[in-house]
């Protein structure tokens, strides 16, 4: 009677397990261990009895490698389908030889497990010479470059192999490519010229031209334009054809003969049917060239300046060279980066031009500061060693500078400056029984965020200090 009870419930417990828990490689109890490979069942217990089904499963000792713990009181580890892991404990039990009928398991469906995603938020820092949150230009300051449209860079052969596939990944929107420097002679076609243009038109990057000038004469200059005109046969270029006047040879001539060489050079490109400009440095542009050249008026005007802030050509311009130490994909080591100020081009854009140079669009260039108006000083209070200068107002400015000096010439020596976005301001540490004299100027910013003063100085006040 007592046997017949432990085998109804060693049965009833076999059967339980199996049936509330899937057993992916079989389990053991009480001595008994069951496998479930797709073959004919053997379980064996501690009485070495045999028992016979239909599907068996795996000895968990088989996956696991681990033995099962025959102490006073038996412990397994069960992995459940959704993957919980339950501990179990039994008194240890001895069982009698019995057969046991294996129950078949239920087939268990394992339900989907939803894993969150994190999904990590876009990055909103912001990188010198990129792009602000709101898609705007920024310089080496991270201030927004007004009236930018479009980031690129110029290349040559000192750039070495260029994987335009990745410059096209990035940031950068345009190339212009030195095609070659000075006469039309094959041997002073860019190295890397036909490679730098197959890599821009491949990954669909517009793309421009220049030449470095050594022209010391009209007829060097017609030389260097059929030099471009050669290159460029039967490519569409989107960006103008530029003329880059900087080099010591070119310095040491007259200024109207540049003016010459320059404009010889253009007209032949025009005459094509280019959009074309000039190349050069603040520098150049300022003391080398004639006015006539630059202003982005007749021909396309770039400006050289690298600094963090902007571009201080007074006139306009439609685009700036920025730095020459930039770091691009696809390209090794520095390079120089440009930012363009018309309107966005793609490779659909053809700068041949049927109207010659009156073609030529106007561009939203920062435009020059207008120098503040002359301030006027109201008065001048004096008192021990100490002084309080107030000025009149001047609408639209940026703020003051005060010069104050026991020279009426203002020498350097004698003078110290104050700034202040105030209309008055308090001297102090000032020299009893010397006579001090003052002056005003108001200022304003440019796009290059410089100072921009009153063209003169107010009228010096001057008094005694007590």
């Amino acid at each position: 009677m007592r046997n017949n009870l432990k085998k109804k419930v060693c049965s009833l417990l076999v059967a339980t397990l199996m049936t509330t828990a899937t057993f992916a490689n079989g389990f053991t109890y009480g001595g008994i261990t069951v496998s479930a490979e797709e073959s004919d069942v053997t379980v064996q217990n501690s009485g070495n009895v045999e028992t016979s089904g239909e599907k068996t499963y795996l000895d968990i000792n088989d996956s696991t490698g681990s033995g099962v713990n025959t102490g006073d009181v038996e412990t397994s580890t069960v992995e459940t389908t959704t993957g919980e892991t339950v501990e179990t404990s039994t008194d240890e039990t001895t069982m009698p030889e019995t057969t046991v009928e294996p129950t078949t398991p239920q087939p268990t469906t394992p339900q989907p497990t939803t894993v969150p995603v994190t999904t990590k938020p876009a990055s909103t820092k912001v990188v010198a010479w990129g792009k602000n949150a709101a898609g705007q230009f920024v310089n080496g300051n991270k201030k927004v470059i007004k009236g930018a449209t479009m980031k690129g860079v110029d290349v040559s052969y000192h750039n070495g192999t260029i994987n335009w596939k990745k410059v096209a990944a990035s940031d950068v929107d345009y190339a212009i490519i030195r095609c070659g420097y000075g006469d039309n002679i094959k041997s002073q076609d860019d190295k890397k010229w036909a490679e730098n243009v197959a890599g821009c038109e491949k990954n669909n990057i517009p793309y421009g031209v220049y030449i470095y000038s050594y022209a010391t004469s009209v007829k060097q200059a017609e030389s260097e334009a059929n030099h471009v005109l050669r290159l460029i046969k039967g490519h569409t270029l989107n960006f103008p054809i530029y003329y880059d006047m900087e080099d010591a040879v070119q310095a040491k001539l007259s200024k109207s003969n540049r003016t010459k060489i320059a404009n010889k050079f253009l007209g032949i490109i025009k005459n094509a049917g280019y959009e074309c400009g000039i190349y050069a440095n603040l520098n150049w542009w300022n003391n080398y060239l004639d006015s006539s050249l630059g202003g982005d008026n007749t021909w396309r005007t770039w400006v050289a300046q690298y600094n963090n802030n902007g571009c201080d050509y007074k006139r306009n311009y439609s685009m700036w060279q920025s730095s020459s130490t930039a770091k691009v994909s696809g390209i090794s080591g520095n390079v120089d980066i440009n930012f363009w100020f018309g309107k966005v081009r793609d490779r659909s854009y053809d700068i041949t031009v049927k109207k010659g140079p009156s073609t030529v669009n106007t561009v939203a260039t920062p435009k020059p500061v207008k120098a503040p108006a002359r301030a006027k000083i109201s008065s001048v209070k004096v008192g021990k060693k100490k002084a309080k200068v107030k000025w009149k107002k001047i609408s639209s400015v940026k703020g003051y500078r005060i010069q104050y000096s026991t020279s009426k010439k203002f020498t350097s020596k004698k003078t110290k400056s104050k700034y202040t976005k105030k209309t008055s301001i308090k001297i102090k540490k000032l020299k009893s029984k010397k006579t001090y004299y003052f002056r005003v100027k108001a200022y304003k910013k440019n796009a290059a965020n410089k100072k921009v003063y009153s063209k003169r100085w107010s009228k010096v006040k001057h008094k005694k200090i007590k």
